[in-house]
C-alpha cells in the first residue's frame, strides 16, 4: 500500500533524512519518500505489518509531526500559506524592532564611552550603570526568545531525540550564548559586590546577549525570504488553478442556472459564452468557440471548435458560445492530472541527491562535534598561551566565540533545498509549456540521452490519413471518386475512410455499391469497382503496366497508392498517405544540433519509411515493425550503451515507452494520463521534444550549481569560523548567522531563476 503523510517540524536537510531514516526502520516499509519542500512523505509498507499509528509513532519518536495526509484545494493550500507568512512577517518586525533596541542598549555605552561621556573603570558609578545596562539587555532579549522560541522547542527535543537537525545548531548557539552572558552577568554582581571594578569591567566586554538575539532573528530573516521564495516555486501552478471559475451557469429545463463549479456532476449540460473561462472538461454539444489553451498546452493561437470536440477547463473562450456536455469533475479534470503530475515530480528524487541525503543524515552531528573540538583546542591554545588573548576578552569567551560561530555559520537548509526548489520550479514551467514531468528521476534522465527514437504515425505525422494525389487513365476525378468511395463506404479502414472524405469535401454525390467484399491484405470489392493492391489486380486480371511509373514515384513520396479497377480496366490512381507536422523536419532538426541521434520507427513498408524519413531528414528509420519488436530495437541499443528516449502516442507504444530510459508520450488534449511514460506533451507537436530536453538541461545545470554552492558554502566558512585565520579574519556568531541564512536564500533564488526559461526552439506563429 501507498500512502501520504503532512510531516511538521522539519527545517532542513538534515530533519528530511532522520525522519526518512525513522520510517525506513519500521518493519514493514519498503520505500518513504520524503520531500522537504512539501512537508510531506510516501510511505510504501505493508497492511499487515504497519499501520497509521506504527509510522506516526516512529516520526513522533524522533521530535516531529505527522498525520495522514488531508487533501485539500490548491486554493486553501495558498491561503494557509499566505497566512503564515504573514503571521512569520509580524513575528520578524517585533523581533527587529526588539533587537534594534537592544543593540542601542548594548552598544549605546561603547558610542558614549569613545566620546567621553561614559564613566571609566575607576569611576565609582561605573558598577551600578554598567549593571543597570545588563539587567535592560536582558529584559529586551527575554521577548524575542519567546517570540523565536520554537527553534528551542524543536532543537532540543531534536537533539534528546539524538537526531539533531539546524534548529539544534540554532538552539545551541544561541543557548550557549545567553547561558555564558548569564555567566558574565552573575559574575559582574558578585565583582559589584567585592567592590572589584576589574572583574566587573572584563565580564562586562564579554557579554553575548546581542549575539544570542541576533542569532536566532537573522536566522528568522533568512526563514521568511527563503519561505516567501519557495512559495514562489508553486505560482506557475497557481496561477493556472486561478483560471478556474469558481460558478459555471448550466442549463436545468431550458434555463441557464448559476451554480458553483465545484458541484458540477457529469452529464451537466454547461453554457460558456465569449470571454469567459471554461470551469471543467466536456464535450461541445452545441455551438463554436474559439478557444485560448495557451494555459494548459502552451498552445499560442486560439483553436476553433465545434459540435463533438473536447474542451478543457480552466482554458478561455475567446470568441463565439456554445453548451458543452461535462465529462469530468474533480480530481479527473486535466487541470487536476497536471497538478497531481507536478506535486508527484516535486516530491521525488533524482539520483544526484543521494549524496546530498546521506551527508544530511550526518552534516548536524558532524558540526556539533567540530565546534567541540573548536572550543577544545582553543582553550588549549589561549590558555597555553600559544596564542595570545586581548586584555578584554578571556580565554573562554574566545573559545565560545569560535565553537558557537561553527554553530550557526553551517547551513543543511541550504542542502536540502538544493534539489526540490530546482524540480518544483521546474515542473511549474514544464507545465506551463504543456510538458508534464513526472518525476525528478526523469529531468536527470533525459538530460543524458543522446539517442531519440520516434514512433511515426501520431508523432511526427498527424495520424490522419488523407487523398494526397489522384492520377486518372479513364475518365476524370470526379467520376473515379465517386467510383471508389461508393465502395469504400461501406469499410471502417483508415485508407477506405480516407476516399470517402475526400469525395465529400468535393461535395460529389455517392450511392453505396450493392455488393461489398473486404478481401483482408488486398482490398475491397463492390458492383463492378475493385480497389486494392498489385496482388488483387492481379486475381482479377486487371492490367496495370501502364501505371508502373506514376506508383513507383506516388511510393518514394511515402504515400499508398491504390488501384481502382473497373470492369476489368484500371482507371486510376488514389495516393493515400499521413501528412508530416507542421514543426516536424524542425524538431527534427534541432535534435540533430543538440547532438541527439535520431531514428524513425515506424511498422511501415521501407519504400514509404524511406520517404518519410527523407523529407523529414532522419538517415536512420527502422521499417515494417511491429507494436512489441519496438522494445526490443529499444533494448538492443541500450545494449550499446546508449541512453535511449522513445517518443510514442502512449498506447500501442507502451512498452517501448516503458522500456527506454525515458518515454515521452505525445499526449493530445485532455488524454494525459499515460501511465507508460515518463514525460507527457500535451499538445502533438514534436517541438516539444526539443522543449524537454532544453528544460531537462537547465534543472540539472540547476541543481548542480545548487548542491555545489551548499558543499563549497559550508567547507569554505566552517573552517572561518572556526578560526583558523585568526586574528586576521574573525567570524562573530551574528555574522555567522546572516551568513547561514544567505546560503538558503542564495539556493532558493538560483532556482526562482527556472522561471525565466523560454524555448530556443519556437514553433511558427509563435
Amino acid at each position: 500500500m501507498k500512502k501520504k503523510y503532512n510531516v511538521t517540524g522539519m527545517m532542513c536537510a538534515a530533519c528530511q533524512a532522520n525522519v526518512d531514516r525513522a520510517v525506513c526502520k519500521i518493519d514493514g516499509v519498503t520505500n518513504v519518500n520524503v520531500s522537504l519542500l512539501a512537508n510531506n512523505m510516501v510511505v510504501e509498507f505493508d497492511e499487515s505489518k504497519v499501520n497509521d499509528n506504527t509510522i506516526i509513532e516512529a516520526v513522533e519518536k524522533i521530535g516531529y509531526g505527522a498525520s495522514p495526509f488531508v487533501n485539500e484545494s490548491l486554493k486553501k493550500i495558498q491561503e494557509k500559506k499566505k497566512k503564515e507568512l504573514h503571521s512569520r512577517l509580524v513575528k520578524l518586525i517585533v523581533s527587529l524592532c526588539l533587537l534594534a533596541l537592544l543593540m542601542v542598549v548594548s552598544m549605546g555605552g561603547m558610542m558614549l564611552h569613545e566620546y567621553g561621556h561614559w564613566p571609566s573603570a575607576d569611576d565609582p558609578n561605573f558598577s551600578l550603570i554598567a549593571f543597570i545596562e545588563v539587567t535592560l539587555q536582558i529584559l529586551i532579549l527575554i521577548p524575542i526568545i519567546l517570540i523565536n522560541f520554537n527553534y528551542f522547542t524543536s532543537g532540543f527535543k531534536s537533539l534528546f531525540k539524538l537526531h539533531p537537525n539546524m534548529n539544534s545548531l540554532i538552539a545551541l548557539g544561541s543557548s550557549i550564548s545567553l547561558l555564558y552572558s548569564l555567566y558574565s552577568y552573575a559574575m559582574m554582581i558578585v565583582g559589584w559586590a567585592n567592590n572589584d571594578i576589574s572583574q566587573v569591567m572584563v565580564h562586562f566586554m564579554n557579554l553575548y546577549f546581542e549575539a544570542a538575539a541576533m542569532i536566532l532573528v537573522f536566522v528568522s530573516i533568512g526563514k521568511y525570504f527563503e519561505k516567501r521564495a519557495t512559495n514562489k516555486t508553486t505560482e506557475s501552478i497557481t496561477s493556472l488553478m486561478a483560471l478556474t471559475p469558481d460558478t459555471a451557469y448550466v442549463l436545468r429545463n431550458g434555463e441557464e442556472v448559476e451554480v458553483q463549479t465545484e458541484s458540477l456532476m457529469p452529464d451537466d449540460l454547461v453554457v460558456v459564452k465569449p470571454g469567459q473561462s471554461i470551469p471543467t472538461d466536456g464535450i461541445i454539444e452545441d455551438g463554436y468557440g474559439d478557444i485560448d489553451e495557451s494555459t494548459i498546452t502552451g498552445e499560442s493561437l486560439p483553436i476553433h471548435k465545434t459540435k463533438g470536440d473536447k474542451v478543457i477547463g480552466a482554458t478561455i473562450n475567446k470568441n463565439g458560445s456554445f453548451t458543452f456536455r461535462v465529462t469530468s469533475v474533480g480530481k479527473d479534470t486535466t487541470i487536476s492530472q497536471i497538478i497531481g503530475l507536478v506535486e508527484k515530480a516535486s516530491e521525488s528524487k533524482a539520483p544526484m541527491v543521494r549524496l546530498a541525503d546521506r551527508i544530511s543524515l550526518i552534516f548536524v552531528p558532524t558540526v556539533i562535534g567540530l565546534s567541540i573540538v573548536t572550543f577544545v583546542v582553543w582553550m588549549i591554545l589561549t590558555n597555553l598561551n600559544i596564542v595570545p588573548v586581548a586584555a578584554t576578552r578571556t580565554p573562554l569567551s574566545l573559545s565560545l566565540r569560535f565553537a558557537i560561530t561553527v554553530l550557526v555559520i553551517s547551513c543543511p537548509c541550504a542542502l536540502g533545498l538544493a534539489t526540490p526548489v530546482a524540480i518544483m520550479v521546474g515542473t511549474g514551467k514544464g507545465a506551463e509549456n504543456g510538458i508534464l514531468i513526472k518525476s525528478a528521476e526523469a529531468f536527470e534522465r533525459l538530460e543524458k540521452v543522446d539517442y531519440v527514437l520516434f514512433d511515426k504515425t501520431g508523432t511526427l505525422t498527424k495520424g490522419e490519413m488523407s487523398v494526397r494525389s489522384i492520377k486518372v487513365y479513364e475518365g476524370d476525378e470526379s467520376s473515379l471518386l465517386k467510383a471508389a468511395a461508393a465502395v469504400e463506404a461501406h469499410s471502417e479502414h483508415p485508407l477506405s475512410k480516407a476516399v470517402v472524405n475526400e469525395a465529400k469535401k468535393r461535395n460529389i454525390e455517392v450511392s453505396l455499391s450493392k455488393s461489398f467484399e473486404y478481401i483482408p491484405g488486398e482490398g475491397v470489392e463492390g458492383d463492378e469497382t475493385v480497389i486494392g493492391n498489385a496482388s488483387l489486380m492481379k486475381n482479377k486480371g486487371v492490367d496495370i503496366s501502364k501505371s508502373d511509373n506514376d506508383f513507383m514515384s506516388l511510393s518514394k513520396q511515402g504515400l499508398t497508392p491504390l488501384y481502382v479497377a473497373e470492369k476489368g480496366r484500371l482507371i486510376g490512381l488514389i495516393a493515400i498517405g499521413d501528412e508530416i507536422k507542421e514543426n516536424g523536419v524542425f524538431a527534427i532538426k534541432s535534435l540533430q544540433n543538440l547532438g541527439k541521434k535520431v531514428f524513425i520507427v515506424t511498422g511501415d513498408n521501407k519504400i514509404t519509411a524511406k520517404a518519410i524519413a527523407s523529407s523529414l531528414g532522419v538517415d536512420d528509420v527502422y521499417s515494417e515493425v511491429l507494436p512489441g519488436d519496438k522494445e526490443a530495437i529499444v533494448s538492443r541499443l541500450q545494449d550499446e550503451g546508449h541512453k535511449v528516449a522513445f517518443v510514442g502516442d502512449g498506447v500501442n507504444d507502451a512498452p517501448a515507452l516503458t522500456k527506454a530510459d525515458i518515454g515521452i508520450a505525445i499526449g493530445a488534449g485532455s488524454d494525459i494520463a499515460i501511465d507508460s511514460a515518463d514525460i507527457i506533451l500535451v499538445r502533438s507537436d514534436p517541438l516539444d521534444v526539443v522543449s524537454a530536453i532544453e528544460l531537462s538541461h537547465k534543472v540539472v545545470i540547476n541543481i548542480k550549481e545548487n548542491l555545489g554552492w551548499a558543499f563549497f558554502y559550508n567547507i569554505l566558512l566552517i573552517p572561518l569560523a572556526a578560526g583558523v585565520l585568526y586574528p586576521y579574519v574573525i567570524m562573530q556568531p551574528m555574522y555567522g548567522s546572516i551568513a547561514m541564512s544567505i546560503s538558503s536564500v542564495t539556493v532558493v533564488l538560483n532556482a526562482l531563476r527556472l522561471r525565466l526559461f523560454k524555448r530556443k526552439a519556437i514553433k511558427k506563429g509563435e
